[in-house]
Order: C-alpha cells, then sequence, then structure tokens
C-alpha cells in the first residue's frame, strides 16, 4: 500500500486513490507514465494518496482488471473520498459502464477525476455534462478500433492468408524424446525451438494433455506414445507411416523445411 501524505496549510487531507492501466496490445506502454502525471497532480492539490491501483487488460477485460476490483471493494468500505484518472478510457470504454459506475460512486461520496480531460469532475453538474460526452466519445472509439479490426481479418481471408499463429510441426514423439533427454520441460521447449523455429512450455504441456499424460510422466518413463498417437500430432508430409519410421533427426529436417517453406509462403521469416 502506498500512502503519500500531501496536506494543504490549515487543512485536512483528502484521500484518493490512482488507477492506472495499460493494454495488453501495446507492449510499450508504461503504466509510471500514468502514475507520475497522476502523483503530480496530487501533490499539487494537496492531497494524500491511499493506494495506486494499476492493471495490464484490456478496458473491457473485467476478468484480468484485479487491480479495478479492488479499487470497488475499497470503494465500497469508504477508504477514500476520490479516483484519479490519467484519462477518462483507463477506466471505461462504455457510456453504460461508467454512468453505472460513477452513480454508485457518487452515493457513496466519492468524486471521480481526469488528469489530462479536467473538463471531467464530478463533483460539478458541467464536470457530470462533460463526462457523458467524454464516456460516448470514448466507447465510439473502441467500436470503431474493432471495426477496423474485423474488416482487416476479413480481407486477410479473403486474400487466402493464415491468421493467427502458424501451426507448429512437431510430433507428440519428438516432444517426448527432447523430454527423455532434457529431463526438464523449459530445456525441451528450447531445443524444440532451435529445431523447429517455434516451441513453447504451454505447448508442451497442451499436446501431452491431449493424450492425458504430462511432461513428468514422460520424464520418468510412464508415458511414451505408440506410432497411431505419434501420428496424431505430426502433420507428416507422404505416407504418415513411413514417415514415423524414419530416424528422429530425418524427420526433424524434414518437418523444418515444411516450416520454412510454409513460412515463406506467408511471407514470414521462421
Amino acid at each position: 500500500m502506498v500512502h503519500r501524505p500531501y496536506v494543504q496549510d490549515g487543512g485536512n487531507t483528502m484521500k484518493v486513490a490512482l488507477y492506472a492501466r495499460v493494454s495488453t496490445d501495446d507492449k510499450d506502454q508504461n503504466p509510471e507514465t500514468q502514475l507520475f502525471a497522476m502523483r503530480r497532480f496530487c501533490e499539487d492539490a494537496g492531497w494524500e494518496i491511499y493506494e495506486e491501483y494499476v492493471d495490464q487488460a484490456r478496458a473491457r477485460d473485467y476478468t484480468h482488471r484485479k487491480r479495478w476490483q479492488s479499487l470497488q471493494r475499497d470503494a465500497r468500505q469508504h477508504r477514500f473520498k476520490a479516483v484519479i484518472v490519467f484519462r477518462l478510457d483507463r477506466a471505461f470504454r462504455s457510456v453504460k459502464e461508467c454512468s453505472n459506475c460513477l452513480e454508485d460512486w457518487t452515493g457513496r461520496g466519492i468524486a471521480f477525476k481526469s488528469v489530462k480531460q479536467d473538463v471531467i469532475d464530478t463533483t460539478t453538474a458541467s464536470g457530470r455534462f462533460m463526462l457523458n460526452i467524454m464516456a460516448a466519445v470514448a466507447e465510439l472509439e473502441s467500436e470503431v478500433i474493432g471495426e477496423r479490426v474485423a474488416a482487416g481479418m476479413a480481407r486477410a481471408k479473403s486474400e487466402g492468408r493464415t491468421l493467427g499463429r502458424r501451426a507448429l510441426l512437431i510430433s507428440v514423439t519428438d516432444i517426448c524424446d527432447s523430454l527423455v533427454r532434457n529431463k526438464n520441460v523449459s530445456w525441451a521447449a528450447k531445443e524444440l525451438k532451435e529445431t523447429f523455429g517455434q516451441c513453447s512450455r504451454a505447448y508442451i504441456h497442451a499436446q501431452l494433455a491431449r493424450f492425458g499424460t504430462t511432461p513428468a510422466e514422460v520424464i520418468e518413463g510412464k508415458w511414451r506414445p505408440s506410432a497411431v498417437e505419434g501420428e496424431e500430432v505430426t502433420e507428416a508430409p507422404g505416407d504418415r507411416k513411413e514417415f514415423l519410421k524414419l530416424p528422429i533427426e530425418k524427420r526433424r529436417e524434414i518437418l523444418k523445411k515444411q516450416a520454412l517453406e510454409l513460412a515463406e509462403k506467408e511471407g514470414t521469416s521462421a
């Protein structure tokens, strides 16, 4: 918990909560940019920062906005008198969500202020009016972005381009062999990534889970894939049964070549 007592001369300190959010879509964002401006804002106003709440999630992804949930719980317990944000869209992307939340806060005597949009101030009638306008703009902006993304995906699909990540061409047999050699999921993932161009711990766990097993069972020798299971995961060229009879190094060479050809076709580098 962060406590920064900013007290005005001859006045009582008002406790406020700072809320910052960065989108997971933009890894270059830094919440400190928002927090720095809000701290200065509070210092100038002579307010005490009760706590700083920071999320890394999309605006409407309330499941992963854990700190927003904490802020709401603290608001219900009247632990601060105002919520400060850097910009309105850091907290809300919908007029309805904004209106419902601020109506609840107003009933609890909690004000809402935006540092970059100083016209937003729920303690005044004009501030509340401007808040509704800015919330509508934020919602419109969010919907326009969604429409652009959908249009771009539709165009890419019509051009025959593959959407999402390129499928990994790694057999469950190769996964198990690597686990047995390395005795560690992370090292196995690194080895497979170097061989096939892409692999992760999550991919290894997911592929083995399809057969009801785990990396630990493979490492301990409690489970090995049958020929049929190996075929089920492998996107092997030509005759699958003949492919599975090839030495591991030969299979890797073929699959890596196939992955490179696919990457060139998609216009990306492997």
